[in-house]
């Protein structure tokens, strides 16, 4: 019986031992803060201001956001099937697109509180000291003038006494004063001025029975002909493009292709193609027109000959590897949208989660009445705040989030007077806004 007893509280231990290993550990919640935010907090926002306290809010806010939906990625590859070094890429990743969001963040507020310091010291322009000024060319001096201590001449002569108006009777014993010699003027000659004149240096004359060498004349320096331009091949152009926009933007897809129309497209996928503000564009590319895409952005550039895509991770390459490329407005070219100013202001007015600056910003801007430059500052912290949430929920994005950045750019364009780039920016919206063309539409 107690050896029963014992075989049975072994296979009991056995069993608890298993079930315990079949249960997962505790962990505690993922938190990947200090990876994301450690040390970016700028200098300038140590001590805040009542000035600076706006700002430092918002920057604290949209870092906390993007911590945590880094945190919330990071949840999810924890639940996935992912292990061994396929999960650990994974992590990096995401911790790594974080810090990128993070330190651009961050350098817009620096960017914004430099500004401010700048219009603030303009008006102390006046107490620099004036540049120096040239030198004045150096003229003979005049010969130095003999010690006029010495000189008679130079002494002012005594002021006689004056004349009495009464004259006495003429009287012979009247004592005669005595006759003084009067001084001699002295005889002042002018002194002209020695000027030393240099002695012209003749050159020397050689001696009798000495045959001089003759002058050979030197040879002109001819300058080198400039190495031929190498030719840059198709891919490497593409690369070029590629690295251009992606390095801006390093949390978003990109892809540019080639055509045999000549055209070079560049397409990414965060809304339907929509390229957000702030990114310059290369001269030579093509954009796509507003509308509802589905796919990757390899998918949107079928039929391209030649294309090449970047992911968030991919290495870039150093911008020194490349040649310089031209950038343009002019590839957000679209259609005018008639009466844009209007309809810009009605599309912001009273809109949910706009701050009522736009819309006030927007009637300004299409009426050409001018707009301060702190409040166009103002409203790019707003983009650039409403951009990093786009960002942040990348490669999902809420709707509504999308529509109100479209707005946001659009207004900061119309208020710069960028029409192009608010036209292509409005264009986007309404193409968004607009209600997709379903089986049962009569205007099929």
């Amino acid at each position: 019986m107690a050896l029963f007893g014992r075989l049975s509280a072994r296979q009991r231990l056995r069993n608890a031992a298993r079930e315990s290993l079949a249960i997962p550990a505790f962990s505690a919640p993922v938190d990947c803060s200090s990876w994301v935010l450690g040390g970016l907090w700028p200098a300038e926002l140590a001590t805040i201001t009542p000035e600076t306290a706006p700002l430092a809010d918002y920057l604290n806010a949209d870092l906390q956001r993007i911590a945590d939906s880094a945190n919330e990625k990071l949840h999810a590859i924890s639940r996935s099937e992912l292990t061994g070094p396929a999960r650990q890429a994974a992590e990096t990743r995401v911790i790594n697109v974080a810090r990128a969001f993070a330190v651009l963040r961050v350098e817009s507020t620096v960017r914004q509180l430099h500004k401010e310091a700048l219009e603030f010291g303009a008006e102390y322009v006046s107490l620099t000291p004036p540049p120096p000024s040239a030198p004045a060319e150096q003229t003979p001096s005049d010969p130095p003038e003999p010690d006029r201590a010495d000189d008679p001449s130079r002494q002012v002569p005594e002021s006689p006494a004056p004349r009495s108006r009464h004259r006495l009777p003429e009287d012979g014993n009247a004592p005669s004063s005595p006759d003084h010699p009067e001084p001699e003027a002295p005889q002042v000659s002018a002194m002209a001025p020695t000027w030393e004149v240099p002695e012209p240096v003749l050159p020397p004359i050689p001696e009798v029975g000495f045959e001089a060498e003759p002058l050979v004349p030197d040879q002109p320096v001819i300058a080198a002909a400039p190495a031929a331009p190498v030719a840059e091949s198709s891919e490497r152009r593409l690369q070029r493009l590629l690295a251009f926009v992606a390095r801006q933007e390093p949390g978003l897809r990109w892809a540019v292709g080639a055509f045999e129309d000549g055209t070079t497209r560049l397409i990414t996928d965060i809304a339907h193609g929509w390229v957000p503000s702030g990114i310059d564009l290369p001269a030579a590319v093509v954009l796509p027109e507003p509308g509802r895409r589905i796919g990757t952005v390899t998918e949107m550039l079928s039929g391209a000959t030649e294309s090449v895509g970047y992911r968030p991770g991919d290495r870039l390459g150093w911008a020194s590897d490349f040649a310089a490329t031209e950038t343009s407005v002019m590839p957000r070219e679209l259609p005018l949208v008639r009466d844009l100013g209007w309809q810009l202001s009605e599309a912001t007015h009273w809109r949910e989660g706009l701050p009522r600056m736009v819309n006030t910003l927007a009637k300004a801007g299409s009426a050409g009445t001018g707009v301060v430059d702190a409040e166009i500052d103002l409203l790019r912290v707003h983009l650039d705040t409403l951009r990093y949430q786009l960002l942040a929920q990348y490669p999902d994005a809420d709707t509504a989030l999308v529509l109100n950045c479209m707005l946001l750019a659009a207004t900061e364009a119309i208020a710069t007077g960028d029409t192009v780039s608010a036209n292509y920016h409005y264009s986007w919206f309404r193409a968004m806004v607009a209600p997709p063309v379903g089986q049962w539409d009569l205007q099929t």
